[in-house]
């Protein structure tokens, strides 16, 4: 005699139970692979750490249990009617109804892992469960893949939503069945599915009466959007000769705008230059001159420095500051920003949360997204949780609030697309990277934390990188440009639809560049200005209304200059106290040449430098010379006694047109070099003996900037003739007097 099937209420507790079976086991093996991976970290932050903040750590963990919770209880919402109506088709038991649960648990499981792969590969190396989606693709081309992509990632979670809406519609009609207008009732249930559907944005295009209105452009005080991201190169941009085809959207504007083609930061390092880009004065005036700056120097520089962000308020402008983990630093120094919509990442317990996050799969499988970040808001403030579309998204929003209210504005829209270590969605990391490389950096450049911030000689190790992995770390950067790239054009075609263009200015620049295993550099940026400019040479490209003919300028330009011109185009005076010149006068045709110099310094010094035959300074590894502020809201902090010590390891350098002079600090004496960028772009031969009369002049503008802030122009520095005309001294000449370096 057959056994009668099981009931309904012995099904639904049967799956609840499998399932949160599986999420608690899911749950403790997240906990004891961060218990293993945190014992396992060697670095004084991970022992101050395990010490004393393991009450932190243990709250974090016990956080994330209501996102196990919540997709426990969906799981169960899909599961049930689907192993509900299996068990029409087919009489099964209780074990029935367990490996059921599990095998669509694990169908779920797959979907997400899937969609996550595609979209963040560097959250995990799941490589062997995509190999067959890369063979299809080289199989049967890119549209085969994308019918596949969109059959997995579309057609497959709306047949799941239908069909458990679909039971549930049944299931609640039979219980009012007996109820008036039951067919209403039902009509009215299914248009909130679908209604349910087009929320979930699988499959639906969200349109609303607003997006189809094109807001007319109106006269009014010209507005400006600066968008950037951190560590971009202007040499890796097409419209600047690169030889990919990086950056089509930035490549439109310059097309038909302004292009400052040699545009460099006096410092290369994102808190330092940024203070400097906005306030227009250099890191030894406002005060910032490292990343770890204390409360005292922080407060100074917000109550001495001036701001562009401060000059437009005062004239009645929005101003705001949007952006991920990179843009955190205006949580501390807002320059003149009234709004600052970033993340909090530079923090001691913000770290910690990440790596206890990183430990527990469901955060970027179920909430990496808008709800999820509004149930975890700290994932906001996470490097691998930040999407640029997040970003884009609240630029986007900001505009549209403007284009209603038509007050003026500043924006800036600040990515981390192209920080390091170079993290993309797979379809940019696939644009350039070698199909057939299986290497350590396959999806992002691989660095060991514990070597970064322990030690001071990670530089040895990775100059002798191969050149295939430099060319497949170069090929991850490319891909991360033209996500930044795509993030540019959705912002200009709203600009468009809201018909801005007229009456804004759009400035694309970064806060600095990076080394990609240049001559005598490896990664990074701010620690030399060995190898050229890659590591200075930000973008400066702009969108200016009334600007007929596209310009492009190969004579230099600054980021301390981007206050000065931008207020000046705006038709607003500049701040007294701007160190910054504007090129105005040459974009409108006034001036030719301006004959700027540039003045830089580098930043805190991560590694060893090494120059032949030399000794230059260092200082011991980031854990030591650091500590956590309690009282500075847990940010990482230079230690009092190595303030001097950090100064005294900065390396200098004066560049004009042709020549480059660099003053590194060495244990006997300075260390100084001369490069004739004409014939050596990458800095390889000092040519100091051949131009000595050069080295002593531009020795001596360096002297005059650090010791009374005063700049030199190219002409004050070689006269009338210019550096055009300077030839090389012949060999065996009459000593000559330079200047001795301080």
């Amino acid at each position: 005699m057959a056994k009668p099937p099981l009931k309904r209420r012995h099904i639904l507790k049967i799956v609840a139970l499998t399932v949160f079976g599986t999420l608690v086991a899911w749950y403790l093996s997240a906990l004891l692979s961060f218990a293993g991976n945190s014992y396992g970290f060697n670095n004084r932050f991970s022992e101050i750490a395990l010490t004393h903040h393991w009450w932190y750590l243990v709250w974090s963990n016990l956080v994330v249990l209501k996102g196990y919770l919540l997709v426990a209880v969906v799981y169960v919402i899909l599961i049930y009617p689907l192993v509900r109506l299996w068990g029409k088709a087919r009489v099964f038991r209780r074990w029935g109804v367990v490996w059921r649960t599990l095998l669509f648990a694990c169908l779920l499981y797959g979907f997400f892992i899937f969609k996550l792969m595609l979209e963040k590969p560097y959250f995990g190396d799941y490589s062997y469960l995509l190999g067959w989606y890369d063979a299809l693709g080289r199989v049967g081309g890119t549209t085969v893949q994308g019918m596949v992509h969109g059959l997995i990632t579309q057609v497959f979670p709306i047949c799941a939503m239908a069909a458990a809406v679909g039971f549930y519609l049944f299931e609640i009609r039979n219980w009012f069945a007996r109820a008036a207008r039951p067919m209403l009732f039902s009509s009215a249930a299914v248009l909130g599915a679908l209604g349910l559907l087009a929320v979930s944005g699988y499959g639906l295009n969200r349109t609303s009466g607003e997006d189809e209105v094109l807001h007319g452009a109106k006269k009014r005080p010209k507005n400006i959007v600066i968008l950037g991201s951190d560590s971009l190169r202007a040499d890796h941009l097409s419209c600047n000769g690169y030889h990919r085809t990086t950056s089509p959207n930035i490549d439109k504007l310059a097309e038909k705008g302004v292009n400052f083609a040699r545009c460099l930061t006096p410092i290369a390092s994102t808190l330092e230059s940024l203070t400097t880009m906005f306030s227009s004065q250099y890191p030894h005036t406002h005060g910032v001159r490292h990343m770890f700056p204390n409360r005292a120097m922080v407060d100074t520089a917000n109550r001495e420095a001036p701001s562009l962000g401060e000059m437009l308020q005062q004239r009645g402008y929005d101003t705001a500051v949007i952006g991920d983990w990179c843009a955190c630093g205006f949580n501390e120094l807002p320059m003149g920003f009234k709004d600052v919509i970033v993340s909090d990442f530079d923090n001691f317990r913000v770290y910690l949360s990440e790596v206890v996050f990183l430990h527990h799969q469901i955060l970027p499988l179920f909430f990496d997204n808008r709800a999820g970040h509004m149930l975890f808001p700290k994932l906001k403030s996470f490097a691998n949780y930040m999407t640029p579309e997040v970003v884009t998204d609240q630029v986007i929003d900001r505009l549209k609030q403007r284009a209603e209210d038509d007050k003026p504005f500043l924006i800036f829209g600040y990515y981390s697309c192209t920080h390091l270590p170079y993290k993309t969605p797979t379809h940019y990391a696939k644009l350039w990277t070698d199909p057939k490389y299986d290497g350590p950096h396959k999806h992002e450049l691989a660095l060991n934390v514990d070597q970064f911030i322990g030690g001071t000689d990670i530089n040895e190790k990775w100059s002798k990188l191969p050149p295939k992995e430099v060319a497949q770390i170069t090929a991850l950067y490319d891909g991360c440009v033209r996500m930044f790239d795509d993030s540019v054009g959705r912002v200009v075609a709203e600009m468009e639809r809201l018909g801005m263009m007229d009456d804004t200015i759009i400035l694309i620049t970064g806060d600095h560049g990076d080394d990609l295993f240049e001559p005598n550099c490896t990664f990074g940026h701010g620690t030399t200005f060995n190898g050229g400019d890659q590591a200075n040479h930000v973008p400066m490209i702009m969108h200016i209304p009334g600007v007929e003919k596209p310009q492009r300028h190969e004579q230099l330009a600054r980021t301390i200059d981007f206050a000065p011109t931008l207020l000046e185009l705006l038709n607003v005076p500049a701040q007294p106290r701007f160190e910054g010149t504007s090129l105005a006068p040459v974009i409108r045709g006034g001036r030719e040449k301006l004959g700027l110099a540039f003045f830089g310094e580098t930043s805190y010094l991560f590694f060893r430098r090494k120059i032949p035959g030399e000794e230059p300074l260092f200082i011991p590894p980031m854990d030591e010379t650091t500590f956590i502020d309690p009282d500075f809201d847990f940010h990482f902090v230079l230690k009092d006694k190595f303030q001097d010590a950090v100064l005294k390891t900065k390396e200098y350098c004066v560049r004009t047109e042709r020549f480059k002079y660099v003053r590194t600090p060495g244990k006997h004496h300075p260390i100084e070099r001369l490069f004739d960028l004409n014939e050596d772009k990458h800095c390889e031969r000092d040519v100091k003996k051949q131009y000595p009369d050069v080295k002593a002049r531009l020795s001596a503008a360096l002297d005059k900037w650090l010791t009374t802030q005063q700049q030199s122009t190219t002409q004050e520095i070689y006269g009338i003739l210019g550096e055009d005309m300077i030839e090389p001294q012949p060999a065996n000449p009459a000593p000559t007097t330079t200047s001795t370096a301080p």
